[in-house]
C-alpha cells in the first residue's frame, strides 16, 4: 500500500471529525485600521482528574464593534459526538432567529427512526457509530422554519473545480472515499468496523481523535505536510462556502427588521476563517464562548494505562509534527 495514500486517508478522518479544512487568507478590511488578533483555537481537550479526556468545542458569541446589529455565534461541530452534546447544539440552534448552516446539497433528511439502514453507510456515519458515538446528520433536526441551508450544491463544486489545477478528479475520489465505493473507501470502512467490534480500540482511538483535533490550530492548510492535492481541493471548497455564508449573513444584516441572533452551523474546521472574516470585514468583536463537550472517554475505566496514553500521545505529537513541517529523515515518534 502506497504510504503516500494511507497518509491522504488519516488527513481525510481527520477531516471527518474536525469538520472540514481551515482555510488559507482572509480578505482585508476596507478601511486602514489596526488589524484585528487572530482568533483563539475553538477546539480544546479537558482533562479531568478521574481520568476522563474530553474534546469541546466553542459556541462563540460575536457582538458588532459599533454595539447596533445583531449578535452571531458561531456554532462549531465535530459532527460526531454524543447524544447529549447534539441536544446541547440544538437547544442553542432553537434559540436563535437565523440559523444559517452547512449542508452540501441542501436540507439533510433525519434518518427515519426504525428504518433499514442504508447498504453502504457513509464513513462518517460507520466512523460515529464504531466509536459509539452519533453522527450529526442523526441527530440534529433541521426542520425548522427559521433554519436556512447556506452552502452549495455537489455539482456546483464539480464544475467550479473542473476550471482549477486540483480539478473534479481529486472531488470524485474523496466522495468515492467518503462514501465507501472506491477501494481506499472500502478500506477506511474495514478499518472503522475493526475500531467497533473491540471495546478497548475504541477507547484507543477515541483518546487519539481527542487529542489530534485538541491540538489543531490557526490555518491547516498551511501545514507543510497536507498532501498538496488534498490540501488545493480542500482550500477551494472551505473557500467557496465560506464566501456563501458570508453573502447570506451580509443579506440577513441588510434586512429590515435584522434578526436580533444568527447562528452560524459549521464545522469546525470553518471557524477560524469565519471568525476572521466577521471581525475583518464585518466589523465584528468575540464576547465570550461557551465550551460543549462533544464526547469523552475515561481512560481509568476504560483500562488504559499511562504507558499506553503516552504512547498514543507521543504518536499524536509525531504526526501532528509531520503535519505542521513535513515529513523528515530524521523524525521519530516519540513515546516518552
Amino acid at each position: 500500500m502506497n504510504i503516500k495514500v494511507l497518509r491522504q486517508a488519516g488527513w481525510l478522518l481527520l477531516g471527518v471529525l474536525a469538520g472540514g479544512w481551515l482555510v488559507a487568507g482572509c480578505a482585508t478590511a476596507a478601511r486602514r485600521q489596526a488589524a484585528p488578533p487572530p482568533p483563539e483555537p475553538c477546539l480544546r481537550v479537558l482533562r479531568a482528574d478521574d481520568g476522563t479526556l474530553a474534546l469541546q468545542v466553542a459556541v462563540r458569541r460575536l457582538l458588532p464593534r459599533s454595539g447596533r446589529g445583531p449578535e452571531i455565534h458561531l456554532v462549531g461541530a465535530s459532527h460526531l459526538g454524543d447524544a447529549n452534546y447534539f441536544a446541547q447544539l440544538q437547544q442553542r440552534l432553537d434559540a436563535a432567529q437565523l440559523v444559517l448552516y452547512e449542508g452540501v446539497g441542501g436540507r439533510p433528511e433525519k434518518p427515519v427512526p426504525g428504518a433499514p439502514p442504508p447498504e453502504r453507510a457513509s464513513l462518517q456515519t460507520s466512523l460515529a457509530h464504531a466509536l459509539g458515538l452519533v453522527f450529526q446528520l442523526e441527530a440534529i433536526d433541521y426542520d425548522r422554519p427559521h433554519f436556512r441551508n447556506s452552502d452549495v450544491s455537489v455539482e456546483e463544486i464539480r464544475q467550479r473545480l473542473q476550471a482549477t489545477e486540483a480539478g473534479g478528479g481529486e472531488l470524485q475520489n474523496l466522495l468515492q472515499i467518503m462514501d465507501g465505493s472506491s477501494f481506499m473507501g472500502a478500506l477506511l470502512q474495514a478499518g472503522v468496523r475493526l475500531i467497533g467490534s473491540s471495546p478497548r480500540l475504541q477507547a484507543t482511538f477515541r483518546v487519539v481523535f481527542i487529542e489530534t483535533l485538541g491540538q489543531l490550530k490557526g490555518d491547516l492548510t498551511r501545514a507543510a505536510g497536507l498532501p498538496p492535492a488534498l490540501r488545493d481541493l480542500m482550500t477551494f471548497i472551505i473557500h467557496e462556502r465560506n464566501q456563501i455564508v458570508l453573502r447570506d449573513l451580509r443579506t440577513a444584516l441588510a434586512a429590515r427588521p435584522a434578526p436580533r441572533s444568527i447562528a452560524i452551523f459549521y464545522g469546525a474546521g470553518h471557524l477560524h476563517d469565519l471568525e476572521s472574516r466577521l471581525t475583518a470585514e464585518l466589523q465584528y468583536r468575540p464576547a465570550g464562548d461557551e465550551w460543549l463537550s462533544a464526547f469523552s472517554i475515561n481512560t481509568r475505566e476504560a483500562g488504559l494505562g499511562e504507558a499506553e496514553l503516552s504512547m498514543v500521545r507521543g504518536l499524536v505529537n509525531w504526526q501532528m509534527n509531520v503535519l505542521q513541517r513535513g515529513p523528515t529523515a530524521d523524525q521519530k515518534p516519540e513515546t516518552r
